[in-house]
């Protein structure tokens, strides 16, 4: 009966862990996605989601605005 304890006790903490690691990285990630649309005007998120089609999503927007700054910087919108 003591090992189950034992290995409740391991098992609850690893889950615990794991759990606060993932909302970490997640935290992380809205707290960067946040970054670079406060960076980004509102006609250049406008232009780039456009251009990748109805169904992108912010990610999306960020993800090919990251790839490809400097063109989308160097444009007057």
């Amino acid at each position: 009966m003591k090992d189950m304890n034992t290995i409740s006790k391991c098992l609850l903490t690893v889950i615990a862990t794991t759990v606060t690691i993932a909302g970490c990285i997640y935290a992380g990630k809205v707290e960067y996605e946040d970054e670079v649309l406060s960076g980004m005007s509102a006609e250049k998120y406008q232009y780039i989601h456009d251009s990748l089609g109805h169904r992108a999503s912010q990610e999306d927007v960020i993800k090919e605005y990251i790839t490809n700054q400097k063109y989308y910087d160097s444009k007057f919108y």
